[in-house]
């Protein structure tokens, strides 16, 4: 039996809103944001959506690539592991933000694993649709060009921050960047609130300390009313100090 035109009605309201999310989406992606409207409704309707839970592995360091992915609800973490187990996190990704494009760019395999922080909801692109996209948009490929120019950028200073900076200086640091990320002004005075949950031990990865030195040095600077932990979505009441104790 035929649908009925009621629920084809329906089911196309239900296609056009889907579609107008993912739009949205990614014309708030600093990727995509480039792109002319037209392109955003093509690329929309080639992403493909993946729920995941919470501590969901989404792709493992050396498998192969198929796809990059944008956030569309929640956050993923991205991390390498030392040869002898030990996880060092590179980064923490929420709303609009891409991921695995290096490993699509170079054709290589995964250089890093990827895992969901919490619920999230991401839309996979195709390896041979978003290179397809590239080579004929090169306001998209100068973007890209940027963006990795940044992230590299951002990688060395991690890497310089591990050999000169003391472990205190490494924290304001990595508190201040995920501000910078992931902020938001707090009432009316100059505090920002962290909007992406991250626990101690995620901390002491991104630092590259024991889960009990970040705890003694995040109740140090707690202690100093520098920041407020809430319950790891921290607070940087005083984000001047931060910025001092970063030097």
């Amino acid at each position: 039996m035929p649908p009925k035109p009621a629920a084809q009605a329906v089911a196309r309201l239900r296609e056009r809103q889907v579609l107008e999310e993912r739009v949205g989406i990614l014309s708030e992606a600093p990727l995509f944001s480039v792109l002319h409207p037209v392109d955003l409704q093509s690329l929309a309707g080639k992403f493909h959506p993946i729920r995941y839970r919470k501590g969901d592995v989404i792709f493992r360091e050396g498998e192969p690539t198929e796809r990059l992915f944008l956030i569309a609800e929640g956050t993923v973490k991205l991390s390498i592991a030392s040869p002898t187990g030990q996880e060092h996190m590179i980064g923490v990704l929420g709303r609009g933000q891409i991921f695995g494009e290096l490993a699509v760019i170079d054709r290589g395999p995964r250089a890093m694993d990827a895992r969901a922080m919490e619920d999230s909801r991401v839309y996979a692109l195709e390896a041979d649709v978003f290179w397809t996209m590239l080579e004929s948009r090169p306001a998209l490929a100068r973007r890209l060009l940027e963006l990795m120019a940044r992230r590299l950028r951002r990688a060395d200073q991690a890497t310089q921050d591990l050999v000169f900076f003391d472990a205190p200086t490494r924290l304001a640091r990595v508190l201040l960047h995920l501000a910078e990320e992931h902020g938001e002004q707090e009432g009316e005075d100059q505090a920002i609130r962290i909007t992406v949950r991250v626990t101690q031990e995620e901390v002491a990865q991104m630092i590259g300390v024991t889960r009990e030195s970040a705890n003694r040095l995040i109740s140090s600077f707690a202690g100093r009313g520098w920041i407020d932990w809430n319950d790891g979505y921290p607070i940087l009441l005083h984000p001047e100090a931060l910025i001092r104790r970063s030097r």
